[in-house]
């Protein structure tokens, strides 16, 4: 084994002496921007540069208020007078100052953002390091904002009296500065590695020596940490409690109860959680307060982000859902509690051509705000890719590119530090009313739950597939015909992988839970739900149900058509005919125009089988199919061409249209908004066209008008 160079060691030594003083600082800076006394400020910046080097603080001057006594030992009156004229000759400036019995003096000024208010003089037997020049510059800097703060804000700080005094509590403790700051570099590497409420609790009882709770605001112990075998405390009535919560938030300190220092951690006038010190002798002191107060700080960021999380996450998730007249839907969502926080579970529910619907659930690794804001970016590419009328197959693997891209993207970003893994799992599935068909496919998802009318439960064997990042082997879905009134239950595992219970058995309870018909699905849904989770979750929570619906004759006609220029006017008249069979009568001249164009391009830039449908729901849609791969766009023709405008007058009769491809061909659609108005479509006055009977879509194939 090589030994590391000396030198490399020190340096390494020297960077982690320097972040040691910078978080120091950081901390310190708090204190002092908070403090509204500048005797407490200076008090702080003197006593904390001996932690900083070996160099001491001999005096502040500060202009007209001349030197500040407490923070000040130069002595006898002409040695202050003596370096208080050099400080006049610098001005604004900073630089050396002799002052007797000192190898090196230096005066650092002290500003506020437009004025110059005085200097910070400090003091060494030797010249210190560039390093420690920087640091006290930087001391200097923060006392003059501090300083520049506490006269900005008298007025306002006078009204805080309570806060002022639970500011004055920290600044008596300078004497103790070194065990404030391991305090606070105690907690930050809780912060910053993680480690939730338990770490929390764990690290303030380690610090103190006495029993540590966290609560939440309602009273629940959400973490504990005290000696071996040691039980929590009884809860306390809900008055008294609020009483005292109310008590240390108007306080801004922890405050002593029936035998506990409770602290809250509150950003701002709204409680997140609390902190309990286990005192029923009352001989916890200030150090053990400050530690309780470090750790109401940090709990009140842990819950904050924990906050953020959650909200930024059901932003994202959709606020309605709706399955049309194919799938009547309900779903729950629970966040994961701390410490772990909130994941990137997520459903969605979204209309398809054809009167289709996509079911979608998914997870994705990881948790807290990237989890969710991954998330949303899935849910949003997975609505992309599905208006694209792909089949669940092809949709995953478009998506599983994505994530690998996304993953890309991560690892240059942090290149240095190593980024964060990408990856989630996802099921796709696609119910179709008028077939009554649902495909399905997954990518390292846990399969659905299948409960058919007769109340027998089954989990299709679907295949895995990968989960989305890894690009390693193809997706492939399954195709099942439901009965109407098949219950289909799509969940992530948090809702059954509870650590303490076999996800076998978990599956099992779910399959029973779902069996319950005499439940509206919305209360099926919830106690589902409740039946599967003890407490509250470890992990997010997504169940989403939906029960089939079938388009019955009275709802779909097809018609088979001839590859004939002839049968356009056939066509248009059986859709007439059936549109006066349901009473749309106010919708004949719009579907006749979009048969004739539908079906004259299939006939004329297509291959057989064409077959003609109409759908009728909350939309009229109508559909073409034929046994041709070419997909029409949209053009604008000019005014000497023959053709070219068909599809341009489809887009302005429906309300939308496209294409999906089957395994015969494609389908063209179009989707009319039904209104009661004659000759109106999507509430628009629509003019008879211009156009020629047997005008044709333009198409991607070459030489097509």
């Amino acid at each position: 084994m090589t030994a590391i160079p000396t030198d490399r060691t020190a340096r390494d030594r020297e960077q982690r002496d320097q972040l040691s003083n910078l978080q120091g600082l950081l901390m310190l800076s708090m204190l002092m921007t908070e403090s509204g006394s500048e005797e407490k400020i200076l008090s702080l910046a003197a006593a904390s540069v001996p932690s900083l080097s070996s160099c001491r603080a001999v005096g502040v001057y500060l202009g007209e208020d001349g030197w500040q006594a407490d923070v000040t030992c130069l002595s006898p009156e002409h040695v202050r007078a003596d370096v208080e004229a050099q400080l006049r000759v610098l001005g604004a400036s900073s630089g050396p100052v002799e002052i007797p019995g000192r190898a090196w003096g230096w005066a650092l000024p002290l500003r506020r953002i437009q004025e110059h208010i005085g200097h910070f003089v400090v003091a060494a037997s030797e010249p210190p390091s560039p390093a420690t020049q920087f640091l006290l510059r930087v001391l200097a800097q923060q006392t003059g904002v501090a300083l520049a703060n506490a006269r900005l804000h008298m007025a306002e700080r006078a009204r805080a009296g309570q806060l002022r005094r639970a500011n004055a509590a920290l600044a008596e403790t300078v004497s103790a500065l070194e065990h404030t700051t391991r305090i606070h570099d105690r907690l930050t590497r809780v912060a910053v590695a993680g480690e939730g409420q338990e770490g929390i609790a764990r690290a303030v009882y380690e610090l103190t020596g006495y029993p540590v709770a966290v609560e939440d605001r309602y009273g629940n112990i959400r973490a504990w940490a005290g000696p071996e075998g040691s039980a929590p405390y009884e809860r306390e009535p809900q008055s008294r409690r609020d009483r005292t919560l109310r008590r240390a938030l108007s306080e801004g300190r922890p405050v002593r109860e029936n035998g506990r220092l409770t602290a809250v951690a509150s950003p701002g006038a709204d409680i997140l959680g609390v902190i309990v010190l286990v005192d029923p002798a009352g001989t916890a002191a200030d150090r053990e307060q400050i530690a309780l107060e470090h750790g109401a700080t940090v709990l009140a960021m842990e819950l904050a982000q924990h906050t953020a999380s959650v909200a930024l996450q059901r932003d994202l998730l959709p606020r309605r859902l709706t399955g049309g007249t194919a799938l009547e839907v309900a779903s729950r969502y629970l966040a994961a509690g701390a410490p772990i926080g909130v994941g990137g579970d997520w459903f969605d529910v979204i209309p398809l051509s054809g009167a289709r619907v996509a079911l979608v659930v998914g997870d994705v690794v990881g948790h807290g705000i990237n989890a969710a804001a991954t998330m949303g970016w899935l849910r949003t590419a997975v609505r992309t890719l599905a208006d694209l009328d792909m089949p669940p197959d092809e949709l995953l693997a478009h998506l599983d590119d994505l994530v690998i891209g996304l993953a890309e993207e991560e690892e240059a970003r942090e290149e240095a530090e190593g980024s964060a893994a990408v990856g989630a799992t996802c099921l796709y599935a696609v119910y179709d009313p008028v077939t009554r068909r649902c495909t399905m496919a997954r990518a390292g998802h846990l399969p659905p739950a299948l409960v058919r009318p007769d109340g027998t439960v089954t989990f299709p064997d679907l295949p895995a597939g990968p989960p989305l990042g890894l690009g390693a082997l193809p997706f492939e879905s399954a195709e099942f015909e439901l009965p109407e009134g098949t219950l289909i239950a799509l969940y992530t595992d948090g809702l059954v992988e509870a650590s303490d219970r076999n996800i076998g058995m978990d599956i099992s309870r779910l399959g029973d839970a779902l069996t319950r018909p005499h439940l509206t699905l919305d209360a099926l849904c919830g106690d589902a739900v409740q039946s599967l989770l003890s407490g509250p979750p470890t992990d997010d929570v997504v169940l989403l149900l939906a029960r089939t619906h079938v388009l019955g004759p009275d709802q779909v006609a097809s018609w088979d058509l001839a590859a004939d220029p002839a049968v356009v006017a056939s066509a248009r008249n059986l859709a007439c005919a059936q549109l006066t069979a349901w009473g749309l009568n106010e919708a004949q001249f719009a579907t006749e125009l979009v048969v004739s164009e539908l079906v004259t391009n299939a006939i004329r830039y297509a291959s057989g089988p064409i077959r003609l449908s109409l759908i009728h729901q909350d939309v009229l849609i109508c559909e073409v199919s034929d046994g041709s791969s070419t997909s029409p766009r949209l053009q604008h023709a000019r005014t000497t061409d023959e053709g070219g405008r068909g599809l341009f007058i489809i887009a302005q009769l429906t309300r939308r249209w496209g294409t999906r491809y089957t395994a015969a061909g494609k389908i063209i659609w179009a989707e009319q908004t039904l209104s009661p108005a004659d000759g109106a479509v999507d509430g628009h006055s629509v003019p008879p066209p211009d156009v020629r009977s047997g005008e044709t879509l333009d198409s991607s194939v070459p030489g097509l008008a």
